[in-house]
């Protein structure tokens, strides 16, 4: 009987730990619709704790763009845009929700690096050969001396050029 006279009805349920839980989401991280991936709980940032921290991801994650995604259907959503002040999310999150999201990796810097070199190493060597004329090793080589028509080797260009400025299908 004493334990219920010391009791109050005002008392809280439950003592406080210390600290309140941090608010996270759980995130299913896709690769260009592969995966998941990865499979992790973000903190949700910002000044009501309700904004996923979209830098952070994608620098951790080597992302260049997030966008909500559909395993379902395997189809992409809009893409998750952050505040560029802060790098928070435009949209809340509700806390302990499960999100799905699409990486788009960031591309390497060899590639535009190789193109820049090839796009001035080819128009070099053909004003170079214009000028000073065909070598000798080049000249005695089966490929240059006839063993494929000049017209095989342009059509080989095109087509080669055309493939890769076609538009490809999403």
């Amino acid at each position: 009987m004493a334990l219920a006279q010391e009791e109050s009805l005002a008392a809280p349920l439950l003592e406080p730990t210390g600290r309140p839980r941090d608010p996270f989401v759980e995130v299913r991280l896709y690769r260009r619709s592969a995966g998941p991936v990865e499979i992790f709980r973000s903190e949700l940032s910002g000044p009501r704790r309700d904004r996923l921290d979209v830098r952070r991801i994608q620098a951790i994650h080597g992302l260049r763009a997030l966008f909500a995604f559909k395993p379902e259907g395997s189809r992409r959503g809009l893409r998750i845009r952050c505040d560029p002040a802060a790098g928070y999310s435009a949209l809340p999150f509700r806390d302990g929700a499960a999100i799905a999201l699409d990486g788009e990796p960031k591309e390497s810097w060899t590639k535009p690096v190789s193109v820049i070199v090839a796009g001035l190493l080819v128009p070099a060597v053909v004003a170079a050969i214009a000028v000073n004329g065909v070598p000798e090793p080049l000249r005695s080589s089966r490929v240059i001396s006839g063993m494929f028509p000049p017209w095989i080797l342009v059509s080989a260009v095109i087509i080669f050029a055309r493939a890769r400025t076609r538009p490809r299908a999403p």
